[in-house]
């Protein structure tokens, strides 16, 4: 994904230089400090309409509103934007209507003002900012997109005092139709923004949404994977044909070790440690949340001694494409699986369902050890308090056994389609 730019602090914001003409100094969230040759700094907020159009409102003056007001306002304003209302002039007509209206209109207003901090949006986005640092960057994302891109335009208006299950089921079914993933993830958000609700009072404790059996049932709805001994090779042979040595790179990676595709596609040289055969990924990279040492077979280690001699700055797998990422996209990983033939057989994240179901049946390895391997979370929370062993002697040989494996696979698919041929 492209950079984002980090938050402007009040130190850059007062420090920044006059120029001949007018530029601007990116906050995020579409927020920027715009810097007028006159020395008068303003904050100025871009914007997307739901109708697709493009905008810029000015929200306040520098050092009258300060960073953090700065950031406040930008977010009421994509709010108001996402909930179909126009952000043109809003704080002044606001302001006006209250100087001219009578005391019903005024009491007509707050009660309108109440609803709207009741509603799905501006909870919905408190629910995500509350859970935000109890997430993996990658979990936040995509859960922000569900919510704001898929959710919200449906249900932005609607009060969480009253939202009711025949409310959100056309929703729900109408994303299965359309993504059958995004519909099971999008229940989840919903449940977890319903029990943000209900914590804080706003609605009572009998008030849930009956979504268990909202969706339909669609069939091979798990991740695709090659899990049967016959396809393995295939796969790695071709894999390991692969012309792009990024892409082909990141593939072997998650084929030796498992790891999630994110992961993989955002290595750092940093992480890796060539001369122990160890990566360590940090734990704010981790679904868990905590820090995994996963151990490199040798020919994991020589791939990235490969890699290392392209150079590619901070990340083991550089961008590729057009899109400007600093480091290689998940997506990149996924769409050579299919441009290779392997659409609805297996995915990026396959790999890990290939090593769990094939290593253990194949290979016989200690289900605990392919689960440490996995980085899977704990069964309870008392198991997680208690059980914290990792096994990093036996995944290291495990780990080499399973690369020679996957290596002795391609060599007999080979064998086979020459014989073929």
């Amino acid at each position: 994904m492209p950079k984002m730019p980090a938050q402007l602090t009040d130190l850059a914001a007062r420090k920044a230089k006059l120029k001949d003409t007018v530029y601007t100094l990116p906050s995020g969230r579409g927020l920027f400090l715009l810097v007028q040759p006159t020395g008068i700094k303003q904050w100025m907020v871009r914007f997307q309409t739901l109708e697709g159009k493009r905008g810029n409102r000015i929200v306040g003056v520098y050092p009258d509103m300060g960073v953090a007001d700065a950031r406040t306002a930008a977010d009421q304003l994509h709010q108001r934007v996402r909930m179909g209302e126009s952000p043109e002039g809003m704080r002044d007509r606001r302001r006006a209507e209250r100087l001219s209206k009578t005391e019903e209109e005024v009491a007509a207003a707050l009660l309108i003002e109440d609803a709207r901090s009741h509603s799905f949006t501006v909870l919905s986005d408190a629910w995500l900012e509350h859970r935000k640092l109890g997430w993996a960057p990658a979990t936040y994302r995509k859960s922000t997109f569900i919510v704001q891109k898929r959710l919200q335009p449906l249900l932005g208006q609607s009060d969480m005092r009253t939202l009711t299950t025949k409310n959100v089921v056309p929703v729900l079914v109408s994303l299965a139709a359309e993504t059958p993933s995004i519909a099971i993830k999008a229940r989840q958000c919903l449940n977890g923004i319903i029990d943000y609700c209900i914590v804080r009072g706003i609605r009572g404790d009998d008030q849930l949404l009956r979504l268990q059996r909202a969706l339909p049932r669609h069939r091979g709805s798990h991740i695709p994977a090659i899990t049967k001994i016959q396809g393995v090779g295939r796969l790695m042979r071709t894999v390991l044909g692969y012309e792009g040595r990024v892409v082909r790179g990141g593939l072997l990676l998650a084929a030796y070790t498992a790891c999630r595709p994110g992961v993989v596609a955002s290595a750092r040289w940093s992480e890796m440690d060539l001369e122990r055969a160890e990566w360590c990924i940090p734990a704010e990279k981790m679904k868990t949340r905590i820090e995994h040492v996963v151990s490199l077979p040798k020919q994991a280690v020589e791939m990235l001694t490969e890699m290392s001699q392209y150079g590619g700055g901070d990340y083991v797998f550089p961008g590729v494409g057009k899109r400007g990422n600093p480091h290689l996209h998940r997506d990149a990983l996924s769409k050579a699986l299919r441009d290779m033939g392997f659409q609805g057989q297996h995915a990026t994240h396959g790999f890990r369902a290939m090593l769990r179901t094939v290593a253990r049946e194949r290979l016989k390895i200690d289900i605990d050890v392919l689960e440490a391997q996995l980085a899977h979370a704990k069964a309870d929370e008392i198991q997680a308090a208690y059980d914290r062993a990792r096994f990093e002697d036996e995944r290291r040989i495990v780990m080499q056994v399973w690369a020679d494996f996957l290596h002795e696979q391609a060599d007999s698919a080979t064998v086979l389609q020459m014989k073929r041929a």
